[in-house]
C-alpha cells in the first residue's frame, strides 16, 4: 500500500453485513483468579498497554493459565 509504513502492522477486520452479531455469558471465576485478573489489568493499565472502554457487551470472557512456575 503507498504511503504506509511498512515497519507498522495493521489489521482490518471483514465482516459480512447481515451476519447478526453473537455475545458470550459472563462467567464467574473464583476468588483466587479474581485477584490475579485484578492485579495483570493494574498493571497492564498503569503501563498503558491497556485502556478503560465501555463496550462491555462485546468484550469476552477472561482465560487465566497459571505460568510452569505456579504464578
Amino acid at each position: 500500500m503507498p504511503g504506509v509504513n511498512p515497519r507498522v502492522a495493521f489489521h482490518k477486520q471483514s465482516i459480512y453485513k447481515d451476519a447478526r452479531p453473537v455475545t458470550q455469558k459472563k462467567r464467574k471465576i473464583g476468588e483466587e483468579r479474581m485477584i490475579a485478573a485484578e492485579i495483570e489489568v493494574e498493571k497492564l493499565l498503569k503501563s498503558n498497554f491497556i485502556r478503560k472502554v465501555h463496550y462491555t457487551t462485546w468484550l469476552t470472557n477472561v482465560v487465566l493459565v497459571k505460568k510452569s512456575n505456579k504464578k
